[in-house]
C-alpha cells in the first residue's frame, strides 16, 4: 500500500544525538511526531521504524535508535500529502530544523509535540 504516515516517538530523557549529515542535535525529553511517506510499501517502512535491527540511513533512523516508537497512523494518499501534514504540524508543534526534509519544501518533518497534547493521550 502507498501512503503518508505519522510516526509517534518518545524520548525518555534529554539527549544529544548524532544525526548523519545534520551532525549533533539536542533533543529534549518528550514526544515527537515524524511525517513520512512510502510509495511502495508503507507497511514495510513502518516496520523498519519499529525495528532495532537496521542500517542507519534516514534522519529518523538515528532518532528511533535512541528513542521508542509507540504508535502511527497511515493516510492512503500520495506523497504530496506529506507536506500538507507537515504544514499542519508546524502550526501546533515545534519543528526540529532540517530534520527529514531534504526532499521537501518544508523546514522539517519532525515535530516536538507540546506536553499539553501528549499527557492525556499517553495515559489511556
Amino acid at each position: 500500500m502507498k501512503g503518508v504516515y505519522m510516526l509517534f516517538i518518545e524520548l525518555e530523557k534529554d539527549r544529544e544525538i548524532e544525526v548523519g549529515a545534520l551532525g549533533q542535535i539536542k533533543f529534549s525529553k518528550g514526544h515527537y511526531a515524524y511525517i513520512g511517506s512510502a510509495q511502495n510499501s508503507v507497511e514495510k517502512r513502518l516496520q523498519r521504524h519499529f525495528s532495532s535491527d537496521k542500517k542507519l540511513h534516514w534522519h529518523i533512523d538515528y532518532l528511533t535508535e535512541k528513542a521508542s516508537t509507540y504508535d502511527y497512523f497511515i493516510l492512503p494518499e500520495t506523497s504530496e500529502y506529506e507536506q500538507i501534514m507537515a504544514s499542519i504540524m508546524e502550526k501546533i508543534a515545534e519543528p526540529v530544523p532540517e530534520f527529514g526534509a531534504s526532499d521537501s519544501s518544508k523546514n522539517s518533518h519532525l515535530f516536538k509535540i507540546p506536553k499539553s497534547l501528549t499527557h492525556s493521550a499517553k495515559e489511556k
